[in-house]
């Protein structure tokens, strides 16, 4: 894990808690939206905080790979908010998902509220809250910085 998101994540899953739970579950319907809400909420207002010469991540120019069907791995480069982002300048994460909420997290939380509807304004419940922000840790959990610039 990058210590910095772990140090962001102390210092905000509260806030990330706060912004789910007030917000309708349109804002939680898909992983790319988690993803850019993690970063939104946790990751880069820690970074402006305690680095701020450091770049931010760049919520608008995620990247996303998909190359599966009914299921697979879902992958993400988030670059820094930067003019043409080095190849350094990239965090890379990924869930794996599935067909049915048997076998997809999200399709799971969302089944947890037998009313939601993609058009309805409806806010997720205490427990959904909860498992949102699990998956956000999960997705944390697994960034990683996949090129190292010092190596070459």
């Amino acid at each position: 894990m990058i210590k910095e998101f772990v140090a962001a994540w102390d210092a905000n899953k509260e806030k990330l808690s706060e912004y789910i739970a007030s917000h309708t579950q349109e804002e939680c319907a898909d992983y790319e939206r988690i993803v850019k809400m993690l970063f939104e909420q946790v990751i880069n207002p820690w970074f402006e905080e305690n680095k701020p010469d450091d770049y931010v991540f760049d919520i608008e120019n995620i990247h996303e790979i998909d190359d599966g069907e009914y299921q697979g791995t879902l992958l993400y480069m988030i670059p820094m908010k930067t003019y043409q982002p080095s190849y350094w300048q990239y965090v890379a994460t990924y869930v794996y998902y599935g067909s049915c909420s048997c076998c997809d997290t999200l399709q799971a939380i969302h089944a947890m509220n037998w009313n939601y509807d993609d058009d309805d304004e409806n806010f997720p419940n205490k427990d959904q809250v909860k498992e949102y922000v699990d998956l956000c840790l999960e997705i944390l959990q697994h960034c990683k910085y996949p090129f190292n610039y010092e190596e070459d």
